[in-house]
């Protein structure tokens, strides 16, 4: 897609807008401890991606947990999670991407799987209200990532067709979700390897937002 066709630019949150992945491992390590459960960290890289319903789920299904209240347990691991939130940073670059964005004319959203209350949270944390004309949480959707609805909704929340809106996501199923919806998809390597972003489906791999800045200005994209 010529830069010029362009119309927007949606992001992921954990992993693409912060770098929220080591608190996010850090916090569910905290609450299987209190719950008595050790679960390896191939499951944990398993999560990477899906909501925190889906995740906890799982968890229940899969060491036979089923008096526990899935709700329960995200309540707990955001608790968990608000008491580690001064460890929080900003993925390097990110800031500073959203600004070149808005500087070029590009309606700038978020997608992201997690709750209302942990995007709410990371905005009031780094001021970033204001920056983002559209956001979707998991609250805005039925069906979550890979299925391609939490783009279309936030295609149709831009006002854009998807194929003039460039996502950015660091994980195999925001690439699917995004690939589905018909967006052009750059997928960043802060979580997922590249060989994994590339073969679900996005158009380009990038390992830093100044990399991915540079791609945008190239004659070839």
């Amino acid at each position: 897609m010529p830069l010029a066709r362009l119309e927007a630019v949606a992001l992921d949150m954990d992993g693409v807008l912060i770098d929220s992945e080591p608190l996010h491992e850090e916090s569910l390590d905290i609450l299987f401890h209190e719950i008595g459960i050790s679960v390896p960290m191939s499951v944990i890289n398993g999560f990477k991606g899906k909501t925190e319903t889906e995740v906890f789920l799982d968890v229940i299904g899969r060491f036979g947990l089923e008096e526990i209240d899935p709700f329960d347990l995200i309540r707990r691991k955001h608790d968990i999670f608000g008491n580690l939130i001064h460890k929080l940073r900003l993925v390097p670059g990110v800031v500073d991407f959203v600004a070149f964005a808005r500087r070029s004319g590009w309606t700038v959203a978020l997608t992201t799987s997690a709750q209302k209350a942990s995007q709410t949270r990371a905005f009031d944390r780094f001021r970033l209200g204001g920056l983002f004309a559209v956001i979707v949480t998991a609250e805005d959707v039925s069906l979550s990532k890979p299925d391609p609805q939490p783009y279309t909704i936030t295609a149709e929340r831009l006002k854009v067709d998807p194929e003039k809106c460039l996502v950015v996501e660091d994980s195999v199923n925001g690439v699917l979700s995004a690939a589905r919806a018909g967006c052009t998809v750059a997928g960043i390597t802060t979580t997922f390897p590249a060989e994994a972003l590339s073969g679900a489906g996005a158009h380009l791999v990038v390992e830093s937002f100044e990399e991915l800045t540079a791609a945008l200005h190239a004659p070839s994209f």
